[in-house]
This record gives structure tokens, C-alpha cells and sequence, in this order.
């Protein structure tokens, strides 16, 4: 449990003690009334700043990402070549999830997992969203506004890899796909498995651009000899 300054504004306050106890707790067990207390600030207070649980939680990781996909895009706007825009894409995001593993792990095994029975996944005809219940009841509207609005969040972050994909191979330098879907696939491949990685990895002592050229490296080139 983190020691909060009370001296700071009680937003930032309440914006700190919910990072705490939400990586501490998860979603679904974190408490309003822990978050409270901790921010040591009144329940009317927080309720004028958050009408609910999900606003606040929404609030934070939003907050975050935004700082987050900025960095992103300016990687992504530079005027480096792709290769380049690669490797620092990928050790901003390396530096990030490790400094937010916990929430993160949140924000994808609770906001936007499976295990509600029930999930997105990428429609290739439409190249939206797609249903589909695995197990029990079909979610109500109100969940799927919810689940689709984390997502929104992630995708923030995934579309700037994307679009640094798409740039070497318009650019010629990254080998052609048959259509968008092949860049939309490796780049959907490839930030879900370094996310998996920081989440599930025990390589913290290993500096990022260190890890961050190893990827790009071995994604870019494999490991066949040419």
C-alpha cells in the first residue's frame, strides 16, 4: 500500500490511491471505500469527481494512456525511417507496461478479457468487431459499451504500430502484404505477445532498448539464415 502525501490536491490524491488499490485488488474487488480512505478525502468528494466505480477506473487508465499514445505518436511522426520507428515504438512500450504491468494486466484480463464467457475478435469482412459468446448469456448493451470502450483504449496505442508497419511496406522497405489484414495481423501478433511478455516475464533488469532492438530484430529478420 502506497503512503500518499496529504498535502496533494485531492484529485491526484484519489487518482493515486485508485491506481494502488486497483493493481493491488483487481476490478472487481477493489472498493470505493478503500480508495477513500486511502486518498484520505470524504465519500462526497470522490462521488463529485466520479459518479462510479468504472468512471473512476475508466478515468485513470485513460489518463495514462493518453501521455502513453502521445510519446507513440510522436515516434511515429518523426522523421526517422521505419525500422527505426519500430524499435523506438516498441522500447516506449516496454517502458510503459513495466511501469504500469499491474494496472494494465487489469485493463486486459478484466476490462476486456474473456473470462465473462464472452469476447471481440476481428471480422475480416467488415474489419470491425465481432461477437462472439463462448459460454452462458449474450451481454447486455450496457456491457458491451463498457468492454468496447477499454478497447478503444488499447487500440489507441495498437493503431500507431499498425501505421508504422503500413509506412515500410508503402515505403518498400518492409516485404509487401496482400492487403492490410497481413500488416493489421502482424501488428496485432506482435503487440499482443510483447504485452504477454512484460506481463508474464521476469526480464525487468534488462534495459528496454536493449529488449526493444532484440524484437525488432528477430521480427523483422527471424531467425533463418538468409
Amino acid at each position: 500500500m502506497v503512503l500518499i502525501d496529504k498535502k496533494l490536491p485531492k484529485r491526484e490524491r484519489i487518482m493515486l490511491a485508485a491506481a494502488d488499490v486497483f493493481a493491488r485488488k483487481g476490478y472487481l474487488q477493489a472498493t470505493l471505500d478503500e480508495i477513500i480512505e486511502l486518498a484520505d478525502t470524504g465519500k462526497g468528494t470522490v462521488y463529485s469527481y466520479y459518479k462510479n466505480k468504472d468512471n473512476l477506473f475508466y478515468t485513470l487508465v485513460s489518463d495514462k494512456n493518453e501521455q502513453f499514445v502521445e510519446k507513440l505518436r510522436q515516434v511515429a511522426q518523426a522523421p526517422s525511417s521505419p525500422f527505426d520507428k519500430l524499435e523506438a515504438y516498441l522500447c516506449e512500450m516496454l517502458e510503459f507496461l513495466r511501469r504500469n504491468d499491474t494496472l494494465w494486466q487489469v485493463l486486459f484480463y478484466e476490462m476486456i478479457g474473456a473470462n465473462r464467457g464472452w469476447y471481440f475478435i476481428y471480422d475480416e469482412e467488415t474489419g470491425g468487431d465481432k461477437l462472439v459468446v463462448k459460454w452462458g448469456a449474450a451481454p447486455v448493451q450496457e456491457e458491451v459499451d463498457k468492454v468496447r470502450r477499454y478497447l478503444e483504449l488499447v487500440r489507441s496505442s495498437f493503431r500507431l504500430l499498425e501505421d508504422i508497419l503500413q509506412e515500410g511496406v508503402d515505403k518498400g522497405v518492409f516485404k509487401n502484404a496482400a492487403d492490410r489484414r497481413g500488416v493489421h495481423y502482424a501488428a496485432r501478433h506482435l503487440y499482443g505477445g510483447v504485452s504477454m511478455a512484460v506481463f508474464l516475464g521476469n526480464d525487468r533488469t534488462e534495459d528496454s532498448a536493449y529488449i526493444a532492438k532484440i524484437i525488432a530484430d528477430r521480427f523483422l529478420y527471424g531467425f533463418a539464415k538468409t
